[in-house]
């Protein structure tokens, strides 16, 4: 890949993109990723797909995630247990209860999590669309 002519700096994009996704706070899309970069978007697809066979063949305890239409990088599942404790959750207990909720009963509407929970539903619920973790979808007046 490192010959393909439309890329020339593939290894120094690589390497961007890489620090780019672990100083971000959140998981990023491809246009995300190509805005802060300054990479032309269509080679995207590309850098990401070098990212991602690079940590599958080694032996590095981190990994590039996909979640949805974003990418972020993680720990690799071998490592989770040991390093847990190292880092303070980010979602706070109603966000963490409001997601158990919608992965338990997933597809669920939103009406039915306020039922159960109360109108802090609506934060929590938002907090989560931009975090990438759920995909909030209209039927009829509510999602």
């Amino acid at each position: 890949m490192q010959d393909n002519p439309k890329i020339r700096n593939l290894d120094r994009y690589c390497a961007l993109v890489e620090a780019i996704l672990f100083a971000a706070p959140k998981p990023l899309s491809p246009a995300e990723i190509a805005r802060i970069s300054r990479i032309n978007p269509g080679h995207m697809p590309q850098i990401l797909k070098m990212l991602e066979i690079r940590y599958q063949k080694s032996d590095r305890g981190i990994t590039l995630s996909r979640l949805g239409q974003t990418y972020k990088l993680s720990v690799k599942h071998d490592f989770t247990g040991r390093v847990a404790g190292l880092t303070k959750s980010e979602l706070s207990r109603g966000l963490l209860r409001v997601l158990s909720l919608i992965a338990y009963h997933q597809p669920v509407s939103q009406s039915d999590i306020v039922k159960i929970i109360g109108n802090r539903t609506y934060e929590y619920v938002k907090e989560l669309e931009k975090l990438g973790f759920v995909k909030g979808e209209r039927k009829g007046k509510s999602k």
